[in-house]
């Protein structure tokens, strides 16, 4: 399997709409599970629920971390380098078949005068270009620093966050949670059963086997507890 890659989210959720149940759809979650859930229970899934919903968006759209890096090193190297030239002008050549200092600096004056009269604002006035240029370059190495320290996220997080999440509600109110491959009766532990019934009506869908969703579900469960 490829190594994961460290992401940041570009995305924003505060568009995804809160999950609402149906009573329908309540009665066949408690079938699958097994037991009856109370106004309380059903209410911190359904928050856990639509918080998933808002994870995933976050996780599709997340950028590798390294194409985000490799541009600010881009925009820092080519602010420097400019904000060198600015600073230094060209380099002057002492030979005595080339002009004079003097006549150097007179041509780097006039080139600048030019490039300011085609300018909205007076930029190449007295500083102020080299100032941004300055401020640009330690703008990049901040947000670099940003960058290193950003928690990333991986594919399938969102869903292990929230199984973790449905667990914590289970322990919680002292309802079945073990995520057990399978019982001696052939059929999915209860918790196995309720994260099925839940994910058809929870999209994305995660399509495992019964046994599939155990192993899965026995991974997130434990990740949580690796924190």
């Amino acid at each position: 399997m490829p190594k994961p890659r460290p992401t940041i989210s570009i995305a924003h959720a505060d568009d995804v709409p809160p999950i609402a149940f149906t009573d329908e759809v309540w009665q066949a979650i408690e079938h699958a599970y097994g037991r009856q859930l109370n106004a309380d229970v059903r209410q911190q899934i359904t928050t856990v629920a639509t918080e998933y919903l808002k994870d995933c968006v976050f996780e599709r759209t997340a950028a590798p971390k390294a194409m985000a890096r490799k541009r600010l090193k881009r925009i820092r190297r080519a602010a420097g380098d400019l904000e060198k030239v600015m600073h230094d002008g060209e380099a002057f050549c002492a030979s005595s078949d080339e002009l004079s200092r003097e006549q150097q600096q007179s041509a780097h004056s006039y080139a600048n005068h030019l490039i300011r009269r085609y300018l909205d604002e007076p930029l190449l006035a007295r500083d102020k270009l080299r100032h941004f240029l300055h401020t640009l370059v330690v703008a990049c190495d901040c947000a670099l620093d940003d960058l290193s320290a950003a928690e990333g996220y991986r594919d399938g997080q969102a869903w292990d966050w929230w199984i973790q999440g449905l667990t914590e509600i289970a322990q919680r109110h002292e309802l079945p949670y073990g995520p057990r491959i399978v019982e001696a009766s052939g059929k999915p532990s209860p918790f196995v059963a309720l994260v099925r019934a839940l994910q058809e009506h929870v999209p994305p869908r995660h399509m495992f086997s019964d046994e599939g969703l155990a192993k899965a579900i026995q991974r997130a469960q434990g990740r949580a507890q690796d924190k």
